[in-house]
């Protein structure tokens, strides 16, 4: 089926292509060449102007409807311009955009309003100008004895263009007792009224820097704890309360531009008495019980920033009370004596040392000798939140950029503050000084975004806060 058969080798020859041919070519650009033309306008035109000289003519004017003009709205115009100091419409404008972002307070200065002769007395109180422009700070003896009878006096320290507090008085103002409380008018930024020691209250009237004379608005029976401006109704006019630790108030019309002092009303608060006790402490002379004079020393009040005929005020023993200044309650028949109580919030057990309405909400904080601050709504009787402290707390002060956080200060160099919505303390703002002694006052200038600082030993910080920090 299969065979095997040889054949023989064939073989071919290879074959290679021929060598390719090559050429070589040159490319070159043409060379570019280039023209210039000049331009230039060759049409010219002059003009010539000349002005003629013309007769000036005197104008007619009417002085006399001039003086009338001037005198009809003049009025107007001061009122304008006073009501402009109280407005808050730029205060939070910051012409210095360039500028870093400010974050933290910062100690400007510090001035020491005592001499070594004064060694004993302290900063008692402070209060701004509505401007801001003015710090005015009053002294008063660290303890008294017996009756005051010490020579005290006022000082106003005014801003200069840098911005910097001048170290030295620009104004004193005298006075023949220690002053307790100043407050300077809402709206007029020349007057101040200042309650003394001795029960005096008296107004200044600063404006006129040749003649500076108080006017005696009353004599309390005791030491005044508190002046305070009310703020303007429709046919209110200017209206100052005072309080003092014998136990009334008074509320007085300031009027012919501030020279005249009209008694409006007296209040009294006849419920008040000492709970750890039967009976109320006798009278000074010892002859009658406390019971048949009614009533004990207010330590302070504050009007509702909501509605201002309502104001919560505060006693010697713990008693904190809703009060109307409409209220019409005789006591013991005397028509010019009223109670204003209408309602009763829970006690404090110490005496009351503050009270401060909420501007932006319906509450407001009370601070006592039992080292406590309590936070009350408004139409509630018992307490929302109470906070403790280990030193008393004297003083409460709303701060500026959020006006739920609250600075407490009082025995004690350190200043705290807490939001009043969560009784939690805020840590952000820090006004920390080594050489400060027991702080007396705060306030607080939302003009200028200033903080000043008083203590026991006659000493003012002023303080550069932030106003977007909080």
């Amino acid at each position: 089926m299969f065979t095997d058969r040889s054949l023989d080798a064939v073989s071919f020859d290879s074959q290679v292509s021929s060598t390719k041919s090559e050429l070589s070519t040159n490319v070159q650009t043409t060379e570019i060449s280039y023209n210039e033309n000049l331009v230039q306008t060759v049409e010219t035109r002059s003009i010539e102007t000349q002005t003629t000289d013309e007769k000036k003519t005197k104008p007619n004017v009417d002085y006399d409807k001039l003086a009338q003009f001037l005198k009809r709205v003049t009025p107007s115009i001061i009122e304008a311009l006073d009501e402009s100091y109280g407005t808050n419409a730029f205060e939070d404008y910051d012409s210095k955009t360039n500028e870093d972002t400010f974050t933290s307070t910062q100690l400007l200065q510090k001035i020491n309003t005592t001499n070594e002769a004064e060694s004993h007395m302290k900063v008692t109180d402070m209060c701004w100008s509505i401007g801001g422009g003015i710090l005015a700070v009053s002294q008063g003896a660290s303890y008294h004895e017996t009756w005051c009878d010490h020579l005290s006096k006022i000082q106003l320290y005014n801003q200069t263009k840098d911005g910097i507090f001048m170290d030295s008085p620009n104004k004193i103002l005298e006075t023949n007792a220690c002053v307790t409380t100043l407050a300077y008018h809402p709206t007029e930024p020349s007057i101040l009224a200042v309650g003394l020691f001795n029960g005096d209250v008296l107004v200044w009237n600063l404006r006129d820097d040749v003649s500076v004379t108080s006017i005696s608005v009353c004599t309390h029976g005791d030491t005044v704890s508190q002046v305070y401006w009310k703020k303007k109704s429709l046919n209110d006019g200017s209206l100052l309360v005072s309080s003092s630790k014998d136990g009334y108030m008074f509320i007085h019309k300031i009027v012919a531009n501030f020279t005249i002092a009209d008694l409006y009303t007296r209040l009294k608060i006849a419920k008040e008495h000492n709970p750890i006790e039967n009976v109320r402490p006798r009278s000074a002379g010892g002859t009658r019980e406390r019971a048949e004079e009614c009533g004990l020393c207010i330590t302070t009040f504050d009007f509702s920033s909501s509605d201002p005929i309502f104001f919560i005020a505060g006693t010697l023993c713990g008693g904190i009370y809703k009060c109307s200044i409409h209220r019409v309650a005789p006591i013991e028949g005397d028509e010019t004596l009223v109670d204003p109580v209408i309602d009763e919030y829970e006690r404090h057990n110490g005496s009351i040392t503050c009270i401060k309405f909420s501007p932006i909400r319906n509450l407001f904080v009370s601070s006592g000798t039992d080292k406590e601050i309590r936070i009350y709504d408004f139409q509630e009787h018992t307490c929302l939140r109470a906070i403790s402290f280990e030193n008393t707390i004297v003083g409460l002060t709303w701060m500026l950029g959020n006006s739920d956080v609250l600075a407490t200060y009082g025995a004690g160099s350190n200043i705290r503050l807490y939001n009043v919505t969560d009784g939690r303390p805020v840590t952000t703002i820090k006004f920390e000084a080594s050489d400060r002694e027991n702080t007396s006052c705060l306030r607080v200038n939302s003009k200028k975004d200033l903080v000043s600082i008083g203590d026991t030993k006659g000493n003012v910080e002023i303080w550069k806060i932030p106003r977007q920090l909080l």
